[in-house]
């Protein structure tokens, strides 16, 4: 448990990295004198102790030199030793074996959904307090801007909906699997006898991710035609496990079934493969299933359609909780080209129409709710173009001048014709207390 006034932790973080700091300087230096080219950042290992038992791998980052901005910062900082202490809270419950099916808690604490609800709650007051005024003095609530979760699950309907489409045209096969991490990354399984090694529910998802991506690259090599979505969710027992709808070129079928087996059946039940019978049911339903599950959603189709009206908070809160809590990723297309940032810019700029010969071709695939071929047609034809100004918000010895990014432009490009269109709107945000004081 991380206990103990926030303040303080951070005050004590702050002085044992600094007494890093200063060792890592002179290394620095000497490796300059060496003339070896070497980084100080590879003699940094993942394992150092920061104080209170915090590891520099428990800090977030993407790189080595992102974490220690992350440590060397005190207000990113005090926002790291806060999801610190989160996790430890939970991971001391899991220990004591309070999580688990028939446990006191199962999937996880009523401590991490609450947080989580607070959390959301802050984020939804902001937004209903804020409008967005562009430079022509047009004012718009900023609920109407955001992509809400309402937003982005029908967002993803869409594009499961298309990605089915696409497959029947193509005669593909569906098949769903689910596999689950080994034994060790289980606190307490719902079968057999515990033998966990206290590794975390982001460390069975890290496990997932590197057989997963071992598993994409032998599709590569083996050149199978093949498409489809994974969505993760955890056990109740908070170790994750994912599942994943595949559409696959029958001929390869066999052969994406035994690569299957290869990467995932660490043991016997580690993989569950299952044919899907699209005269009985639909493929996408598979999916959808288990999208509900961490989007805290219930939905329900008119006509074949996603009713935006009967699109309803459920009782899915933990699953979304702990997703949260460990930093996973929900869910992702594979197989496809990612063009959902062009997508989304088309969803909400309709103004673009008319400005270019391509731009107003892709309009047809998003006016038709078509992702798949919105994707085929503008992969090499389109892409955005985001140009941004660097602020300096930190000098360090150790760091040396840090910068962060703000976005002056964003752009289309056609890259057919070289056209250039300009997409970013001049705007602010503002208070909506200062607009009704203004309208008095």
């Amino acid at each position: 448990m991380l206990a103990g006034d926030l303040d303080e932790i951070v005050k004590n973080i702050t002085f044992v990295f600094k007494k890093i700091q200063e060792q890592l300087i002179i290394k620095q230096r000497n490796l300059k004198n060496d003339d070896s080219g070497e980084s100080i950042f590879s003699h940094i290992k993942n394992d150092w102790d920061i104080g209170y038992g915090i590891k520099i791998k428990d800090i977030k980052g993407s790189a080595m030199k992102d974490k220690l901005i992350n440590i060397a910062d005190e207000k990113r900082l005090k926002s790291q030793i806060k999801r610190i202490q989160k996790q430890r809270s939970e991971l001391l419950k899991l220990h004591s074996g309070l999580i688990g099916l028939g446990r006191a808690f199962e999937i996880c604490s009523d401590e991490v959904v609450q947080d989580r609800e607070a959390a959301e709650q802050k984020q939804y007051e902001y937004i209903l307090s804020k409008y967005v005024v562009y430079a022509d003095h047009r004012k718009t609530p900023l609920s109407k801007v955001v992509s809400t979760e309402k937003q982005r699950f029908a967002e993803i309907y869409i594009q499961v909906s298309s990605l089915d489409t696409y497959a029947k045209k193509l005669d593909y096969k569906p098949l769903f699997i689910t596999f689950t991490a080994p034994a060790r990354f289980h606190p307490k399984p719902s079968k057999g006898v515990s033998s966990w090694d206290g590794s975390t529910p982001k460390e069975s998802n890290d496990y997932l991710k590197g057989l997963w991506n071992a598993f994409r690259k032998d599709i590569h090599r083996h050149k199978i035609e093949m498409n489809g979505f994974w969505a993760v969710e955890p056990h109740k027992d908070q170790c994750f496990h994912k599942h994943a709808l595949m559409y696959v070129n029958k001929k390869h079928y066999d052969e994406l079934v035994i690569l299957i087996n290869k990467h995932f059946r660490h043991s016997e039940n580690a993989v569950r493969i299952e044919e899907i019978d699209t005269k009985k049911s639909k493929a996408t339903s598979y999916v959808m299933k288990y999208l509900t599950k961490s989007f805290n959603m219930d939905f329900e189709l008119k006509d074949g359609v996603l009713n935006m009206d009967k699109l309803e908070i459920s009782n899915h809160k933990k699953v979304r909780a702990v997703q949260a809590l460990w930093s996973v990723r929900r869910y992702a297309m594979f197989g496809v080209k990612n063009t959902l940032s062009l997508w989304r810019e088309l969803k909400r700029k309709s103004f673009l129409k008319g400005k270019n010969e391509a731009l107003d071709k892709a309009f047809m695939f998003v006016e038709r709710n078509d992702f798949i071929g919105f994707s085929m047609f503008v992969n090499g034809k389109l892409k955005i173009m985001r140009v941004f100004n660097e602020i300096q918000i930190m000098k360090d010895d150790l760091l040396g001048d840090v910068f962060g990014k703000s976005l002056i432009g964003k752009y289309i490009i056609d890259l057919e014709t070289n056209e250039v269109i300009d997409i970013k709107s001049t705007c602010k945000i503002v208070e909506a207390s200062s607009l009704d004081t203004a309208a008095i």
